[in-house]
C-alpha cells in the first residue's frame, strides 16, 4: 500500500459517504485557513483503502484541524491487518515531512469508524496523548426517561416542568435567531470561563453546509437558556454547545432544556445525540459529568494520539 497525495476535488469524488461530516471536503476546505496547508492523503494498493485529510500547523500534522474529532476516511469498513499498514504508512509520512502526527478519534458510537481497531493499532505504533470521557444520550432510554435519570435529576426536572419555560426550535435558515440563540451560549461561556472557539459568523457559514438545529428556551419573555447543535451521521446528532445564563439556574433552565431536546430527537427517531466530552485533554470537569450522568447520559472514550 501507498500514500498519494491528492487534490480535493478528488478526495470528494473518491468518497460519496462519509463516517462523519468532519472528514469531508466541504467541512474541510471551508476551515482551511485555520491551517497553513491542507494535506489529502489516499491510501491505495489495487484500490483506494484509505483516506485522510491533514492540517499543518508548526511542527504538527493534524486531524483534525478544526473539529472535535477526525481519523481515517474509508468506503467500506478495512481489515485489522490493513489499518495496521495505514498507521505504519501515516507515521512514516510524518517523519519524512520532519512533522509529528496528531490524531483524535471519534468516540466509538459513530458506527463505521472502526474505533477498537484504531486504537489498537495507533497505541502500538504511536502514544496517547489523553483520553477524552464522551457523554452521549442513547435517544431510544427517553420513553422510560424518568426511570433511567438520577434522583436529584428527577426532582430538578419536575421543578423545571412547573416554570413557565418556552422552548423553542429555530431552523438554520433563521439568522435572526440563530445569532439571538448564539448570544445565551456565548454569554454562558464567558459566565464560567469555557472557550468559545466558534464566532457567530464561523457558524453562520458552518450551517451552509452541515443541517444543524437551534433551540431556545424562554421564561417570561427573557431567553434562558439555549442549544446549537450539528447533524454529524446519519443517526448521530451533536450538541455542539449548549447552557444557560447563570442567574437563571434555581429555575434549573438545563434540566428542561435537555429534556425537551430529547424528546425533539425521541420525535425525530434519532439513534444517538452526542452530547461531548466533559475533560479538557484528559482532565475531567467534574461538575459536567455529574449532570450529564444525572441526567441518563453514558460515557465512552475519545483517544487523541500522536505519531
Amino acid at each position: 500500500m501507498n500514500i498519494r497525495e491528492t487534490t480535493a476535488i478528488e478526495y470528494k469524488e473518491t468518497f460519496g459517504k462519509l463516517p462523519h461530516i468532519y472528514n469531508g471536503v466541504e467541512f474541510s476546505e471551508l476551515n482551511k485557513y485555520k491551517t497553513e496547508r491542507l494535506h489529502y492523503l489516499l491510501f491505495e494498493d489495487t484500490k483506494v483503502r484509505f483516506g485522510i485529510v491533514l492540517g499543518e500547523e508548526a511542527d504538527c500534522l493534524l486531524s483534525p484541524f478544526s473539529a472535535p474529532f477526525g481519523g481515517f476516511t474509508t468506503r467500506k469498513p478495512q481489515n485489522t491487518e490493513l489499518i495496521d499498514e495505514a498507521v505504519r504508512l501515516l507515521k512514516s509520512f510524518g517523519e519524512n515531512n520532519h512533522k509529528k502526527i496528531i490524531l483524535t478519534l471519534p468516540p466509538s458510537i459513530y458506527e463505521g469508524s472502526q474505533v477498537a481497531q484504531n486504537v489498537n493499532a495507533l497505541s502500538r505504533y504511536g502514544s496517547i496523548r489523553f483520553i477524552e470521557i464522551n457523554y452521549h444520550f442513547n435517544i431510544e432510554r427517553f420513553k422510560n426517561y424518568e426511570e433511567v435519570i438520577e434522583r436529584n435529576a428527577k426532582k430538578n426536572l419536575h421543578k423545571a416542568l412547573k416554570e413557565d419555560f418556552n422552548f423553542i426550535h429555530i431552523d438554520s435558515d433563521d439568522t435572526d435567531s440563530v445569532a439571538r440563540a448564539y448570544d445565551v451560549i456565548k454569554a454562558n461561556r464567558e459566565e464560567h470561563g469555557y472557550p468559545l472557539r466558534m464566532s457567530i459568523d464561523n457558524v453562520l457559514q458552518t450551517i451552509k453546509i452541515i443541517p444543524a438545529d437551534f433551540f431556545i428556551l424562554e421564561h417570561s419573555g427573557c431567553d434562558v437558556a439555549a442549544a446549537q447543535v450539528f447533524h454529524v451521521a446519519d443517526d448521530v446528532c451533536q450538541v455542539i454547545y449548549w447552557g444557560d445564563l447563570r442567574k437563571y439556574s434555581n429555575i434549573r433552565p438545563m434540566n428542561c432544556l435537555s429534556y425537551r431536546i430529547f424528546e425533539y430527537y425521541y420525535k425525530k427517531g434519532l439513534r444517538i445525540l452526542d452530547i461531548g466530552p466533559s475533560t479538557e485533554h484528559g482532565a475531567p470537569n467534574y461538575g459536567l459529568c455529574n449532570f450529564k450522568e444525572s441526567i441518563g447520559c453514558s460515557a465512552s472514550t475519545k483517544f487523541s494520539f500522536e505519531l
